[in-house]
């Protein structure tokens, strides 16, 4: 028994490290990015259904010669992945639970909605970006939490619902309130209630705290722990379209979920029924999944040209996304702070030669 033990502690020892050369080229291209300066630091993470099969960190925090190196542990600012793994996740959450109707008018949330063409946006539409409401609002100068929520749910609509897409930070933070309205807390302290802590993810969180702010990736204007996007900073950080931080080994923890069809490990978390509407293709005018985006059947796309058309993922403003493949079964993720220091630089075409390269290495 004892030598069987040694035998198959070997054969693990051997095959990661097998497993970890055939990713080279991967590492090569996350280096020469480096490199070219699109990014100081990253960390990818590729998994299956079952494990995670290559992780790997890049880099350090920052350009500077004698900064802190990135490692599996460190957090980056999701930007509008929160859009997805938050917020999406809260509201599946309540479907499941029936305490949300997608179908019903936000109006029957909130009266600044009952009027008018406003009265005829439903939630299914601030999902799929075809409310009508426009793409973002730009908080004044020391405007305070409540008055930025005022002013959000008064926007008036900039063009007629379900006549096209316009995919819109305001949907979001419209979506948070219609969370917090229907459970009577932030959206913040449900999501901690029903993931964070139930599926220990220690390392994801809305405002991290002092003590772990040095382990995020700092983004434009040297922000270290503080959300990038000015909309989810006049909100305290506390935001339905940004505001989330984490690292890849947490975000592989509800990809896996996802890709399972709501289980991990045995333990339902979502029904197979609620995944599988959220992540398909929902509007018949964009790529829109219910929150999610799905893999474009033609031109660009950065979950790449070879993950299955039934794919679904996000990305993040800061450089950061995920793709997940129902039919081949894997899931990418790429975290990089490619807004440091300037905002000057555009991961478009790295994201998909990436996952392309993934899957070439996968099929060989």
């Amino acid at each position: 028994m004892k030598n069987k033990k040694i035998i198959l502690f070997f054969l693990v020892i051997f095959s990661q490290t097998l497993l970890s050369q055939s990713f080279e080229k991967v590492d090569i291209l996350f280096n020469n990015a480096m490199k070219n300066k699109l990014f100081p630091g990253a960390v990818f993470l590729l998994g299956n259904e079952k494990q995670i099969l290559y992780a790997h960190a890049f880099g350090k925090q920052t350009f500077d010669t004698n900064a802190k190196e990135v490692n599996l542990k460190s957090m980056f600012d999701l930007a509008s992945v929160t859009k997805v793994m938050a917020t999406t996740m809260c509201v599946m959450k309540l479907y499941d639970e029936g305490k949300i109707d997608l179908m019903s008018p936000v109006s029957k949330y909130f009266p600044e909605y009952n009027f008018g063409e406003k009265s005829e946006v439903r939630v299914v539409d601030l999902l799929i970006h075809e409310s009508g409401l426009p793409a973002y609002y730009s908080p004044a100068k020391n405007q305070k939490r409540d008055e930025i929520i005022d002013s959000v749910l008064n926007r008036k609509l900039v063009y007629q619902k379900n006549t096209k897409t316009v995919y819109s930070c305001v949907n979001f933070v419209t979506t948070m309130l219609l969370i917090e309205k229907i459970t009577g807390k932030s959206m913040m302290d449900y999501y901690y209630e029903n993931f964070t802590k139930p599926l220990n993810l220690q390392r994801t969180m809305f405002n991290p705290p002092d003590s772990l702010k040095s382990e995020c990736l700092p983004t434009e204007n040297g922000l270290q722990g503080i959300v990038h996007d000015p909309l989810a900073r006049g909100l305290e950080g506390k935001s339905g379209n940004a505001g989330l931080f984490s690292t890849a080994e947490d975000l592989s923890v509800l990809c896996k979920i996802l890709l399972n069809n709501g289980n991990l490990d045995g333990k339902q978390i979502f029904k197979k029924e609620t995944v599988e509407l959220f992540t398909k293709r929902f509007s018949d005018k964009s790529t829109r999944a219910l929150g999610f985006d799905t893999k474009a059947s033609s031109g660009y796309t950065s979950a790449g040209k070879l993950f299955s058309e039934k794919s679904f993922g996000h990305t993040g403003y800061t450089g950061t996304s995920f793709w997940i493949d129902p039919v081949k079964k894997i899931y990418t993720i790429i975290l990089t702070n490619r807004v440091y220091p300037d905002d000057k630089v555009d991961l478009k075409p790295f994201r998909p030669i990436v996952n392309d390269t993934v899957v070439e290495i996968l099929e060989l």
